[in-house]
């Protein structure tokens, strides 16, 4: 009976062998036609937002991606190898996600090959690697079946954070190719000042902004009472809403609850308009500008009549009277900088610097029910500024100062507004006046009253389609500057043989385009936030060095404070030699002095190397315990299982053995 059991046991071992095998190939099958890997890493790098794959189930014709990367860079710089890896790898989950519409080709550019004259022609950025002009290349140029082009010309790792960002955008736009209508709706000049014109003979001179913006949209100029905006509008722009009747306030607020995106500059003392006053009514008294209302029903509202100071952000300028002119910072005109940006927006993450002046002070209002985003903040060390003080024609830059009193609190100057809202028009579209006769006449007082049965038949069909409340979450954009708009905070402007020369100073323009360019996005695209990155440092080993770093750095400067005094001495010394005429003699102090700073200096010395030792001892000590967890205890913890399970296995036949005799005898 042993024998058959034993040649039983070995079919059956055999058969389970084969079973294994089978099943191991069928899960790397299915595992390969799954349309998502399990992603177990902690900031779920290679899991997709649902507003990627939203966009990615959306597209309708086939996106060819050339992903361009240079082998050499990533054997070179080992930083960027790992990076490519990871865009490939997010590369592959697009092309799973969009059911293969996307495809995807990874090229490795040579030197003075056709891929490289193809990646240059793209527009891609190729970057020298060695002194011979050797170029590597890290980009993407995406095209459509209409032959639309979407370039990355180079992947900065810098930039990880928005990766899906950045590719989905790509993707979107490529799907989306139409230019993008972007509606004008400004008090401002911004197309140049007709009036200017008119005195001078010269045609208007666009503002920069105007035709940066140009370069990117189709910019549709709007004036007048504004009977409705059309949808084929995808962001209106209003820029200093100051003289906006009813009628067109109310079609931006039924644009917006459509469904429509809006992006608003707002101000309570615009300086641009101050520095271009009407010369035929005077100097301007009033250079605020509002939307009170409709802020008011998107849940957001602007302080009125404050100007906000900073302490922090002031703006260095010359000030005083002609015969005592001093630096002073001005605290009404800001300049910020990246601690003041919402660097997880991509509108707002990659600006450097922005120019701003006299700018308002935004503020969620209570009980709203939309979310205000702030995007761009002032410092702590800000506070409220009446606007009367800047209706002179000249501030007083230093009173503001000496006067200034920081209130702990950080302001809001532009936000993201989303949620749903309710219509600032909740009795319908405005109504205009019945015309009153010309005349007394019957054929006047006849005409005025089918004028008037013309606009009663318009407001009964504009009632028809009022919106009480949004189709949908709004996404607007309120900023409660427009100074940042004007040429001379942000741009000079030189004459280089007849063509106009633009030299930005501030991000202005960038943070313009940035904000129009997300809003004409979809739902899906502005909802992506920055993700985390596929680098992650060894924090207790760079806590490590910090720490040893600052010791070091704190002896380094004890012993030149020493170094300072000793060679002060010994300047001393030969500074009396020499009044004297005589050679240089040191005394016996003046030799022990020497003597005893030499002896610290090495002790203090021997004390920098011990720190360094200290170092290096414990990053070697932390090293080798990491790479024990990661490669030795593992294989280690899985040969002790396999150990107890071996045993147990062999004691359990032992026992069926055991009991078998048994039952035999």
């Amino acid at each position: 009976m042993n024998a058959p059991l034993r040649k039983n046991q070995g079919l059956y071992s055999l058969l389970a062998l084969v079973a294994a095998a089978v099943l191991f190939v069928a899960v790397n099958i299915l595992a390969g036609s799954w349309t998502q890997r399990l992603d177990l890493t902690e900031q779920k790098l290679y899991t997709l937002s649902p507003g990627s794959k939203s966009v990615l189930r959306q597209i309708d014709e086939p996106i060819t991606v050339r992903f361009y990367y240079s082998d050499r860079l990533g054997r070179e710089v080992p930083a960027y190898g790992t990076y490519a890896t990871r865009v490939r790898e997010l590369l592959d989950e697009y092309v799973a996600i969009s059911g293969n519409k996307i495809r995807v080709e990874q090229l490795n550019p040579l030197p003075f090959s056709d891929e490289e004259d193809r990646a240059v022609a793209f527009g891609l950025q190729g970057v020298p690697i060695t002194q011979g002009g050797e170029q590597v290349y890290f980009g993407l140029a995406a095209t459509n079946s209409t032959d639309d082009e979407q370039v990355i010309p180079f992947l900065q790792p810098e930039r990880e954070r928005f990766l899906e960002y950045d590719l989905t955008k790509l993707v979107y736009n490529l799907a989306n190719p139409k230019k993008k209508v972007v509606a004008l709706i400004s008090d401002l000049p911004l197309e140049g000042d007709v009036m200017a014109m008119r005195m001078t003979g010269r045609p208007p001179q666009p503002w920069a902004i105007m035709e940066q913006l140009r370069g990117f949209f189709e910019m549709r100029q709007m004036g007048g009472d504004i009977a409705e905006i059309g949808d084929d509008v995808a962001v209106v722009m209003v820029a200093h809403p100051k003289k906006l009747s009813k009628q067109t306030q109310y079609a931006i607020d039924q644009f917006v609850l459509r469904g429509g995106r809006a992006i608003v500059f707002a101000d309570p003392n615009s300086e641009a308009e101050r520095a271009r006053p009407n010369p035929m009514t005077g100097p301007v008294e009033d250079a605020s500008s509002n939307l009170d209302d409709i802020f008011k029903a998107w849940g957001v509202e602007m302080v009125k009549g404050k100007v906000l100071g900073d302490r922090f952000s002031a703006r260095r300028v010359n000030a005083g009277g002609s015969s005592r002119i001093q630096a002073v910072d001005y605290v009404a005109w800001l300049t910020l900088r990246p601690a003041n940006f919402d660097t997880s927006d991509p509108i707002t993450a990659e600006l450097k610097l922005l120019n701003l002046a006299t700018t308002g002070i935004l503020r969620k209002v209570e009980g709203g029910t939309t979310e205000v985003k702030p995007l761009i903040q002032s410092s702590p060390a800000s506070m409220e500024i009446d606007v009367t003080e800047f209706m002179a024609p000249v501030p007083d830059v230093l009173g503001l100062l000496n006067r200034f009193k920081p209130q702990n609190k950080r302001e809001i100057i532009a936000a993201r507004v989303q949620g749903p809202v309710k219509t600032a028009f909740p009795d319908g579209p405005p109504k205009k006046d019945a015309p009153k006769p010309a005349s007394d006449s019957a054929e006047d007082k006849k005409k005025a009253e089918e004028d008037a049965k013309k606009i009663d038949e318009d407001h009964a069909k504009a009632m028809e389609k009022h919106l009480a409340q949004s189709k949908q979450p709004i996404n607007v954009i309120v900023v409660a500057d427009t100074d940042l708009l004007d040429d001379r905070f942000w741009v000079s402007s030189q004459d280089f043989f007849g063509q106009r020369l633009q030299v930005p100073s501030a991000n202005n323009a960038d943070f313009v385009a940035n904000a129009i360019e997300n809003l004409t996005g979809s739902n899906d695209l502005i909802g992506l936030r920055s993700r985390g990155t596929s680098s992650r440092p060894f924090e207790v080993v760079d806590e490590l060095q910090r720490d040893a770093e600052s010791q070091f750095r704190a002896k380094e400067k004890e012993l030149q404070d020493k170094l300072k005094d000793v060679e002060k001495k010994l300047a001393d010394i030969r500074n009396q030699g020499q009044g004297q005429g005589a050679q240089v003699i040191l005394t016996a102090e003046q030799q022990r002095s020497i003597d005893q700073f030499r002896t610290e200096m090495v002790a203090t010395r021997k004390e920098l190397r011990d720190v360094q030792l200290a170092l290096r001892k414990d990053i070697d000590r932390l090293q080798g315990w990491v790479q024990f967890l990661n490669i030795g205890l593992i294989p280690i913890v899985v040969a002790v299982f396999a150990i107890l399970l071996g045993l147990w296995r062999r004691s359990r036949r032992r026992r069926g053995r055991s009991q078998t005799a048994t039952a035999r005898a």
